[in-house]
């Protein structure tokens, strides 16, 4: 699959997961269950984070996007590191009353809301170990790519 192809798929699928979104958020409407309507509206709003998801991958294959700074990176992964630790909590808050819960009603939403928490945690360490780390560019490899690709290696050339 060529580049442009992909562009074309993830543009439509970036537009299909709206509409998805925006139909389930309807169908929420149309009923008073608020246990349902909360399970219905939380996949609606996994389709707009698809949505999201999708615009940018398009958005990586359009255009060369920013480095991250090492002051941006410093700021992601304080942030990141926190919310590991919440996720963690989260995920073991989730987990201890799935363990006492009998009502199948109320595993259905604790289990849901437990495998959430958990591919949110995996995701924040998969965020602090490849992207954040891959995409900074500090100062000094900036200095050390013109030492080490300069002919004249920091002299004024001629």
């Amino acid at each position: 699959m060529d580049k442009e192809e992909l562009i074309n798929i993830v543009h439509e699928m970036s537009l299909k997961e709206e509409e998805y979104a925006r139909e389930l958020r309807e169908l929420a409407t149309k009923f008073k269950h608020p246990v349902l309507q909360a399970l219905i509206l939380g996949i609606s709003k996994d389709s707009e984070k698809h949505s999201i998801f999708y615009k940018s991958i398009e958005e990586l294959l359009r255009k060369t996007q920013p480095l991250i700074t090492e002051e941006e990176l410093e700021i992601i992964k304080k942030g990141i590191r926190k919310h590991i630790k919440m996720e963690a909590q989260m995920i073991e808050f989730t987990k201890n009353i799935l363990d006492k819960v009998n009502d199948p009603r109320l595993r259905l939403v604790f289990s849901a809301i437990y495998e959430d928490e958990v591919k949110h945690h995996k995701l924040l360490i998969d965020i602090e170990r490849n992207i954040a780390e891959r995409e900074t560019f500090a100062e000094e490899d900036l200095w050390e790519a013109v030492w080490r690709d300069s002919p004249w290696h920091g002299t004024p050339g001629g």
